[in-house]
């Protein structure tokens, strides 16, 4: 109902603004001044012979504007779901080149006083709007106009038809009884039995409803005794409002405010639930927005948990012309019916533009217990990990130049973790850097960074202390200069891109004790790393079962020298880990990341790539192989340099990747890593996805990582899994939902290691169904976490848990968010064909 005021307000224009000129004149003009009817060109039936034969108006006299499927084009019918009967066509009006009022009628009679009646298929036409009814009077002394039988208005924006309708030009009112009314461009409609509107922008509706369904389908539809709508203020309020199913009240307001544009405004938004296995209601959360003002709003969260209590959540959220954008996130539950504990989250985001290159960003949580995420489900988007970080940044970028300031600490919500195992904080990191982007030219790049890193050396842990000393207990500043000379070249047939650097590193360590009496404080040191990386691009063409295809081949070369520097197992490792092992970290041409281990390497890569493209531009084939050949053992390791933890092998891991895309609906998908000594796979996933038309989407995926013990000669397998999904349209109405995450490792029962509960660590199974005005999707899902404790075996407690989202399209949804959970779960989803209005 919201969204008819915009429409219903053109009535008072149509019938009151004064025509510019007369059109196919019969009756003296002086007679017609003073009004708008005055200025109608009335032609009657005896005098057609004087007019065009051809109609004066050709508009639709289809009610509301509503065509069946059969009446529809056979391009408008395939665009058409099976659900849906039929569609809405905007009225295909002539519009007037002016202002001028044309009418049409089969018989009228003017008399002295200026009285016109008109009569048989009165059409009334001022620019494209265009008034028909069986009758019409109008009442020159009054100002006032009377029509009645059929009475239906058509324009663009909207469609009215009624018993009855009156005009009063002195006071600007249009009545409108026993009318129905719909938007074609939004495919909406409704009824109302008596439409009134007062002073400009000022509509009241007695009797309304509302619905997107399709005529003769009232499924749903909102129905209040009295709506008001003031188009000035972008205000509606409705009184005695009742959300109806088959025309049975389900949901009652008495009394609600609404915006009718744009317009943000304080009210309750669209519930949600779940239900447990026991169909009791898990999760109930009821929103409630809050307009504060042009650039700050807030929406309240009552949110129910069953076996827990009542939480409160609250995001605020603001923009500022110097501070950017901001939000807040604040969760609290007084106590746990549970645990017996107070809980809460807060967090904090804030992100803006300074002007003249400069940009700011933050990011603060904290977080009761490390068990909230999971026992809570916040609504709000909160990072998930084990370390919480409390960030801010300030940026600069101005063409090749960039700086950035940042402080960063983090809250370890896992109080499991081991004191030496938790991350530094940077109190500040200051960034640097010049790095302009040439092609065959001289590159010269230079990247500066200032870093002060701490973290605390004494916490309760497992409800005992712990204290770091000696070296877990060094904190420190450090200094980066990285420095690069490179010449980089590239042609259509390949690239070659030779490099110089120099890296070097300053310590200034604090908070020794007497343990490292003879470990130097003031450290300094750096290495200079030379690399050469160059590739080739062969093509073909040629033809396979009556298609062309472009086969590429793509060979690539990756030599990096860096000499071993001594003594990096006597600085704390602060921020650097191992990068990850893919085919692409074959020419990163390093083994860490961040800026304290600076490895030392005498390598050569060797990559291969081919690709089979199609005539229509797709990627059908992809395959990639590539290895390292190491040309000396590598001694600097994240934790130690010396030489019985050095990489003795002469090789990496061999790295394979190949896709196969059949069709632009099937995409199969292989990648491998080899352990050539070892003879096994450290790493292997298989992939299939099929994304196909009509709403079918499908992925099945394992992924094995393993690992070898040199102290049981044994493969050890960390993680085995098995992720199948897919959502099935089977007609356009009916469609299957399933997912399933499945643990496929073998537990050695000897083992101390903790073996969950169930193999099933997570399922989900569901249905959707859905017409032309509403849908709905049932889903079963069942949880098997794992205890996060150290001490602590898996968890025996299955979650198990009902969830029902209906959405009312055009209107809203209601119940368990079940579109997001599917989201997560099954690739391809997201981007799935809705229909809604």
């Amino acid at each position: 109902m919201t969204q008819i005021c915009p429409y219903i307000q053109r009535l008072v224009p149509f019938f009151l603004r004064p025509a510019a000129r007369f059109s196919k004149v019969l009756l003296p003009a002086p007679l017609l001044a003073g009004s708008v009817l005055s200025a109608l060109a009335i032609i009657p039936a005896q005098a057609e012979e004087q007019a065009s034969a051809a109609p004066l108006i050709n508009t639709s006299t289809h009610p509301l504007s509503w065509y069946d499927r059969a009446e529809l084009s056979a391009d408008e019918q395939q665009a058409l779901p099976e659900f849906c009967s039929g569609n809405y066509r905007i009225p295909a009006i002539t519009a007037l080149d002016s202002d001028r009022i044309e009418a049409e009628a089969d018989n009228s009679t003017l008399n002295k006083n200026g009285d016109t009646e008109m009569s048989g298929d009165v059409l009334l036409q001022q620019q494209d709007r265009v008034l028909r009814a069986d009758r019409a009077s109008w009442y020159q002394s009054r100002g006032y106009g009377e029509f009645h039988g059929n009475v239906s208005l058509q324009a663009p924006q909207v469609v009215l038809q009624g018993e009855s309708a009156s005009i009063s030009q002195s006071n600007g009112e249009v009545h409108f009884y026993e009318a129905e009314y719909s938007v074609p461009e939004r495919h909406f409609r409704g009824s109302a039995g008596h439409i009134e509107t007062l002073e400009a922008g000022q509509i009241n509706l007695t009797d309304a409803t509302f619905t997107f369904c399709e005529p003769g389908q009232n499924d749903w539809d909102l129905a209040a005794s009295e709506l008001h709508l003031d188009q000035n203020k972008g205000i509606g309020s409705a009184w005695h409002t009742r959300l109806r199913v088959a025309e049975v009240p389900v949901l009652y307001i008495p009394y609600y405010r609404f915006p009718i544009g744009d317009q943000r405004m304080t009210g309750f938004l669209d519930p949600k639930f779940t239900l447990n296995e026991f169909g009791q209601a898990e999760d109930i959360q009821l929103p409630f927005y809050w307009n504060i003002a042009a650039n700050a709003d807030a929406t309240i969260v009552p949110h129910h948990i069953l076996d827990r209590g009542m939480l409160w959540e609250t995001q605020f959220r603001h923009k500022t012309r110097w501070f950017g954008d901001g939000e807040l996130n604040y969760g609290y539950l007084n106590k746990d019916a549970t645990e017996g504990e107070e809980r809460w989250l807060v967090n904090y985001q804030q992100s803006g533009k300074l002007g003249a290159g400069w940009q700011h960003r933050w990011v603060y949580n904290n977080i009761s217990d490390k068990d909230y995420l999971s026992d809570m489900n916040p609504t709000a988007a909160v990072n998930r990990t084990t370390h919480l970080p409390r960030r801010g940044e300030i940026l600069w970028d101005q063409n090749n130049w960039h700086f950035d300031i940042t402080a960063e600490s983090f809250q370890t919500i896992d109080e499991t973790i081991a004191l030496g195992n938790r991350p530094y904080r940077r109190l500040p990191q200051l960034n640097l850097s010049y790095q302009p982007l040439v092609i065959n030219a001289l590159q010269i790049q230079q990247r500066l960074q200032a870093t002060r890193f701490t973290r605390e050396d004494e916490a309760i842990i497992n409800d005992s202390e712990q204290t770091l000393s000696g070296f877990a207990a060094l904190n420190g500043d450090r200094l980066l200069s990285d420095t690069s000379i490179a010449y980089p070249l590239e042609w259509p047939f390949g690239f070659l891109r030779p490099k110089a650097e120099y890296r070097q590193r300053s310590y200034n360590l604090t908070n020794a004790d007497d343990t490292l009496a003879d470990t130097e404080l003031d450290v300094s040191q750096g290495t200079g790393r030379y690399s050469v990386d160059a590739g080739l691009f062969f093509e073909r063409e040629f033809d396979w079962f009556g298609s062309d295809y472009q086969q590429t081949l793509e060979p690539r070369l990756f030599w990096v020298k860096s000499p071993y520097l001594a003594g990096q197992d006597q600085i704390p490792n602060f921020d650097s880990t191992k990068t990850t092992v893919t085919y692409a970290s074959l020419f990163n041409g390093d083994r860490f990341t961040g800026g304290d281990r600076l490895a030392d390497l005498d390598q050569v890569s060797a990559g291969l790539t081919t690709r089979f493209i199609r005539d229509d531009g797709l990627e059908q084939f992809r395959a990639s192989v590539g290895r390292i050949w190491y040309n000396q053992d590598r001694l600097v390791q994240l934790n130690g340099s010396t030489v019985p933890d050095a990489d003795t092998q002469a090789t990496s891991s061999t790295l394979g990747e190949v896709e196969w895309n059949p069709d632009e609906k099937w995409s199969l998908y292989h990648t491998l890593e080899w352990d050539t000594y070892e003879d096994f796979a450290r790493q292997r996933r298989y992939g299939v996805r099929f994304e196909g038309l009509n709403n079918r989407f499908l992925n099945l995926a394992t992924n094995t990582v393993q690992s070898y013990n040199n102290t049981t000669d044994k493969v050890l397998t960390s993680t085995k899994q098995l992720d199948a999904g897919f959502f099935w349209s089977l007609t356009d109405r009916w469609a299957l939902v399933g997912r399933q995450l499945r643990d496929l490792r073998s537990y050695d029962s000897n083992s101390t290691e903790k073996k969950p509960v169930s193999p099933v660590l997570e399922s989900l199974a569901g249905i959707e169904y859905q017409n032309c005005c509403w849908r709905v999707q049932m889903l079963y899902r069942e949880t098997s976490p794992k205890d996060t404790d150290a001490d602590a075996e898996f968890s025996t407690d299955k979650r198990y848990g009902f969830m029902l989202s209906i959405q009312l399209k055009g209107l809203g949804s209601f119940g368990s968010g079940t579109d997001e959970i599917i989201s997560e779960g099954i690739t391809g989803y997201s981007r799935r064909q809705y229909h809604d209005y």
